[in-house]
């Protein structure tokens, strides 16, 4: 159930401290399922979720591109065979179209009450409908609406095909930042900005003059407001061009 007066409190708070809101979606949620089932749930989901968004005055709700669930039946043990009743590519075709056609229909939804859905770049993902940057933005592109953009995790981009490389590709399409750094290959870590090893400086040009909103989401739940507090410096420092543009030690 969801708490209606915490709603309320977050609503009132946001409007008082002039705060824009984003709401990070249910992980649960999947647009590329198969099952007529859990297309029914995901879209209950979804309505739930920009119920929530019209509810706290959030105008971006963040999701996943979704994974393909029969890629998981071509594996024994975690490791992929070969099946000549199955083809991958199409059953990846297959699951970005249903993918781009659950976003069409929730962007649809959430147009009303001025709220983007924005979907991550998860190349790192196993399974995942986007393997690939240019995949997510084929996908985006496809959904033909202006309230369909990028979420744009720094970390992911990081531990897939780089952070330069994944901007390039996706920069037309971003609507939203996940600010977090990394330094473990093929591992997402969240850490606190300039803990890791992401090359921030090198876009802090296009973060400061990209229309989309700059949300840090890092992991240190034995200091969360400390390390939130100095990431949120770091990077507008980064941004200024007058921050500390090297790591600290």
């Amino acid at each position: 159930m969801i708490d209606e007066a915490f709603l309320a409190e977050i609503d009132t708070i946001a409007r008082g401290e002039d705060l824009g809101i984003s709401l990070y979606g249910c992980s649960k949620v999947n647009p590329a399922a198969g099952l007529e089932n859990d297309r029914t749930y995901n879209d209950d989901l979804i309505e739930r979720m920009l119920d929530v968004c019209a509810k706290i005055g959030a105008t971006i709700l963040c999701i996943h591109p979704g994974t393909i669930a029969g890629f998981g039946y071509l594996e024994r043990k975690g490791v992929p065979f070969h099946s000549d009743r199955f083809d991958r590519e199409e059953l990846l075709s297959d699951g970005q179209q249903r993918s781009v056609e659950a976003i069409t229909k929730w962007a649809d939804l959430a147009a009303p009450i001025g709220v983007t859905i924005v979907v991550e770049n998860d190349v790192h993902v196993r399974h995942t409908a986007a393997p690939t940057v240019e995949a997510l933005a084929a996908m985006v592109t496809a959904a033909g609406r202006p309230n369909v953009k990028v979420n744009f995790d720094t970390g992911h981009a990081f531990i897939g095909a780089g952070l330069i490389e994944e901007l390039d590709v996706l920069k037309g399409h971003i609507g939203h930042f996940h600010l977090d750094d990394n330094s473990t290959p093929e591992v997402s870590d969240h850490l606190p900005l300039g803990e890791g090893t992401i090359d921030f400086p090198s876009i802090a040009e296009f973060l400061g003059t990209a229309d989309a909103a700059l949300s840090i989401e890092i992991y240190a739940p034995d200091r969360p407001i400390e390390a939130t507090l100095a990431s949120r410096d770091y990077i507008l420092g980064v941004i200024a061009g007058a921050g500390p543009t090297a790591k600290p030690n």
